[in-house]
């Protein structure tokens, strides 16, 4: 092979590799108002009119359910206005705007390849962040995601409801249409991306 021909496919390949990188985005920083989705929150899932939300209410949002130990900044089982205040401000402080997010999904103990995986935030959330959508591949895995159309590698910090259809899958309804998953996307400097388990049963 010619040196000049060498340097041609060199250049190609990096062309490709520099093509790939700018095809994936992260999402822009999203702005929130950690008030007003601290009082969204209290509005929605606090029944009982405590001014709090303990663990029996937080079983309404399976994300803030999923996360409540970690919002419980007292451990005192209750999650006050102050702590959802100071955990929506840490969504404000996720340094690259975005969470990098791998999900895996198994239904019947099985990778289901070809899954839709949407990411639908919390109205609580107040439409600071958007509805992310997801493709799974063969190992049942996804970590790029369509935001307005554009592939992002990872999600704004958050509360989100996820949903999970396929055609020709039975993918029961409390999966997507009246979904129980959810969870918090959080920056966590000691781990790193956001890894989702997402273990399902067609029966």
């Amino acid at each position: 092979m010619s040196a000049i021909r060498l340097a041609a496919l060199v250049a190609l390949a990096l062309s490709g590799c520099t093509s790939n990188r700018t095809a994936l985005r992260e999402a822009a920083p999203p702005k929130y108002d950690p008030e007003g989705v601290a009082k969204a929150i209290l509005t929605e899932f606090d029944k009982d009119g405590s001014g709090s939300i303990d663990p029996r209410e937080a079983a309404a949002c399976p994300a803030l359910q999923a996360a409540f130990n970690e919002i419980d900044a007292n451990h005192d089982r209750k999650l006050s206005t102050e702590e959802l205040r100071a955990r929506v401000e840490s969504y404000a402080n996720t340094p690259t705007g975005s969470v990098a997010v791998g999900c895996v999904v198994r239904i019947d103990e099985q990778p289901l390849t070809g899954a839709t995986v949407t990411f639908v935030p919390e109205a609580c959330m107040g439409g600071g962040i958007k509805e992310a959508i997801g493709t799974t591949d063969e190992a049942g895995r996804c970590d790029v995601y369509q935001i307005d159309g554009q592939p992002h590698r990872g999600l704004p910090a958050g509360l989100y409801k996820i949903k999970v259809t396929k055609e020709g899958v039975n993918v029961p309804a409390r999966f997507n249409t009246q979904t129980v998953l959810g969870r918090e996307v959080f920056h966590n400097p000691r781990m790193g991306e956001v890894t989702i388990d997402l273990y399902l049963s067609s029966r």
